[in-house]
């Protein structure tokens, strides 16, 4: 072990290890009574099955599940992402109150395996070890289920050219704490020729021989099985999956007419995946152990025209990753408002990757290797200083304060440290306040540094030339890369006034700031190509060739937004039992809507000191500076349906060399909507004898972009310009999927 990281963690053990005076843990099913005995005394704890240590912010319970009609547990938890603000962000998964890193089983689960599904309040992550600042999700399974399920869907374009078919079967068993799942996933896409769109179709056609979106096959398999292991819990899964992606480049040169019709280019990779999870309690402390590692092999052939023929530009990648780690929590402190926790993480992790390239060009090696060890400690402390249950301490209501301190060192770098700060205080039950603010010395990541070398075809806009481009598209890690500084700054206020219907208002600020370090590449416009012109390779005649859109080395990055939302959720069950027991009963509609409004209030790139800032909200990038995601559900046992909708402001993209906004891009706003209905027959059928096929039979229907919208963009002078026509800016368009689901 490097001997700063040593340090810091001998650091913090004697903290904890001095103050530990209680021992409260829940070692049996949450929803029994349970005697647990320490040194000193026997503590009796009794709670709902399943919860985790952080009251919710909303609950859905079986019938609210059945409402979304989803196709498996992940299916479910992106559905309900407008419920946690953040729809672009997947929050962190636990299964019945307890870490699950690497349980990713789960996912393929059916909903119906839930008994309810908790989003927690925003303190949550610090509770369980996590970063600040993300949502967390708790799933509670019911204690019993075991089913068959196959799953068959077809998605078509209705302009047509694409077709897509999905297959998936799996085996899907909860046995008190035991539970086991085997899946196995299969898709095909076709390829979308230019000439589909363009109309021009015939034989010797150059769009007949070039594809705007590439045909694919991939195949999943994943096994997963949790088991007690005498006080502890185990956890093993096993993920292999592997794709394959191949479109055509356009016309073969005719001084090559032999080799062939088109150009290619060809992608293969293969994904392994292993993991194993140990938790329980261990010398009083709740202790998780996860290891996982991973492998991938990837592919590429890329054909290009060169005279006096074809030349093949190949490349290959392996890489690796091998990490473990350990997470202690335990009760160390006892006072008058409540119990200080803590919660200790320790982790080390290696990664390899090992690049070849064949007949490229450039400025590149033939070969790229990367090796790095990281490890990184973090301890923190959840201090109650107010309880409304507190006779002496209720004044405040309830009031806590989430303090943790970390360190980080890897292969070649110096100890790098963190600080994160975060107040939960909820004066009113109704009324609730988080604040969070974060201090972090950072090194980039191992993919931003050595990540696999890959060359693909990416369909862009070209703005200096007016026209649809497809460049070269260079990925993977940049070694140049170096040391830079984070600060997260975040106020959150959520308000529930009324609880039948259930209304929930929240507003968010956040500010984050970076300086130094490393960033992503952003889309490359005149302002980016003028910041970064040693990435951009242009030919003789000036048409784009490649770019190196590899992570870049930044001097700041600076971004301020605004986020509200409002839920309004309620249930026709009440109606029901106002008609009497003699009415005629019928499963209530669950009814669930949300609204989010985003406001991105400055945004700012500043790549090297002395030049102008890139502004993302002025024109030199396309972003828009207000966006609006709905979703309304609609549903009962048997039968349901969703709109999801999404709205984003106009903006203008400037062009610097026409500083009169005569050549401005003037880009409309924008709204898409999608629609997804379901019905499960047999839970609507009134008749006594049910068909034996329609028993839990699920049959869904979904529709993409649903009035074919597509961003609109005009010169000043109210031309289109080239490239951006109703299938340059959208080839696929509208999608309509049916798919069918049958559990048995």
């Amino acid at each position: 072990m490097d001997r700063p990281f040593a340090r810091a963690v001998m650091a913090l053990l004697p903290l904890l290890g001095s103050a530990a005076h209680a021992d409260v843990r829940a070692e049996a099913p949450a929803d029994e009574a349970s005697l647990h005995a320490t040194e000193t005394e026997e503590i009796v704890v009794t709670a709902q099955w399943g919860a985790a240590l952080v009251e919710p912010e909303t609950e859905l319970g079986e019938a609210e599940i059945d409402a979304y009609g989803a196709n498996s547990i992940g299916d479910l938890v992106s559905l309900i992402a407008p419920l946690t603000g953040r729809a672009n962000e997947y929050p962190i998964i636990l299964i019945n109150g307890e870490r699950a890193d690497g349980a990713t089983g789960i996912n393929g689960f059916p909903p119906e395996a839930l008994a309810r599904i908790a989003i927690l309040r925003p303190e949550a992550a610090e509770r369980y070890g996590y970063p600040p600042g993300q949502r967390v999700v708790n799933l509670v399974l019911k204690k019993s289920f075991a089913s068959w399920q196959g799953e068959a869907g077809a998605r078509i374009a209705t302009a047509g050219g694409r077709e897509n078919g999905r297959l998936s079967l799996g085996r899907f068993v909860i046995a008190g704490k035991s539970r086991w799942s085997a899946r196995a996933d299969a898709s095909h896409d076709n390829d979308l020729l230019k000439s589909e769109r363009s109309g021009d179709a015939g034989l010797d056609s150059p769009d007949a021989r070039r594809t705007l979106l590439p045909a694919s096959d991939s195949m999943a398999l994943n096994f997963d099985v949790t088991r007690p292991l005498g006080r502890f819990n185990g956890t093993l899964s096993v993920d292999v999956a592997r794709r394959d992606t191949r479109q055509l480049l356009g016309p073969v040169p005719e001084d090559a007419a032999g080799q062939g019709s088109a150009l290619r280019g060809d992608q293969r990779s293969t994904n392994l995946g292993l993991s194993a999870l140990l938790g329980g309690p261990f010398a009083g402390w709740h202790t998780n152990i996860v290891a996982r590692y991973t492998r991938a092999w990837s592919t590429n052939a890329l054909e290009r025209a060169a005279a006096p023929g074809i030349r093949t530009d190949r490349t290959r990648s392996h890489s690796e990753s091998l990490s473990a780690q350990v997470n202690l929590s335990r009760p160390v402190l006892t006072l008058p408002a409540g119990t200080v926790t803590s919660n200790i993480l320790l982790g080390a992790t290696r990664n390899w990757t090992a690049s070849r390239r064949f007949g490229g060009e450039g400025g590149f090696p033939d070969d790229i290797e990367f090796r790095r060890r990281q490890f990184d400690a973090l301890l923190s402390l959840a201090v109650p200083i107010s309880s409304s249950s507190s006779e002496r301490f209720s004044a405040l209501g309830d009031l806590s304060v989430d303090v943790a301190g970390g360190a980080s060192t890897a292969s070649g770098a110096p100890l790098q440290k963190r600080l994160d700060l975060g107040m939960n205080w909820t004066p009113l039950p109704i009324l609730q306040f988080y604040a969070s603010a974060g201090f972090a010395q950072l090194i980039p990541s191992a993919d931003q540094l050595g990540g696999p070398y890959g060359e693909d075809i990416k369909r862009i806009y070209d703005y200096t030339r007016q026209e649809l481009a497809e460049p070269v598209w260079i990925t993977g890690g940049n070694p140049d890369l170096g040391r830079g500084r984070l600060r997260n700054y975040s106020v959150r206020a959520s308000l529930r006034p009324f609880a039948d219907p259930q209304i929930t208002l929240t507003s968010e600020y956040q500010r984050q700031v970076a300086t130094g370090g490393a960033g992503l590449f952003p889309t490359l416009t005149p302002a980016v190509e003028r910041a970064f012109p040693e990435r951009v390779v242009r030919d003789a005649s000036g048409r784009l060739v490649s770019v190196d859109a590899r992570p870049i080395s930044i001097a700041r990055d600076l971004n301020e937004r605004l986020e509200n939302g409002a839920i309004i959720s309620f249930s026709t069950a009440r109606n029901t039992d106002a008609m009497g027991e003699n009415a005629p009963r019928a499963s209530p509609w669950q009814v669930t809507l949300s609204v989010n409004h985003g406001w991105l209030l400055r945004s700012e790139l500043l790549t090297r000191p002395g030049l102008p800032p890139i502004d993302r909200l002025h024109g030199d990038t396309a972003q828009s500076r207000h966006s609006i995601a709905f979703q309304l559900v609609v549903g009962r046992a048997g039968a349901g349906g969703a709109v999801e909708g999404n709205w984003q402001s106009p903006f203008r993209l400037r062009d610097p060399a026409a500083p009169g906004g005569e050549q401005d891009y003037r880009h409309r706003a924008v709204t898409t909507l999608n629609l997804r209905l379901f019905v499960e027959p047999e839970r609507l059928l009134r008749t006594a004898e049910k068909p034996a096929w329609l028993s839990d039979l699920n049959i869904s229907l979904d529709i993409q972009n649903l009035f074919g919208t597509y961003r609109r963009v005009t010169l000043g002078d109210g031309s289109v310009p080239a490239g951006y026509r109703r299938y340059d800016v959208d080839p696929l368009g509208r999608t309509i999927q049916l798919a069918v689901r049958k559990r048995f």
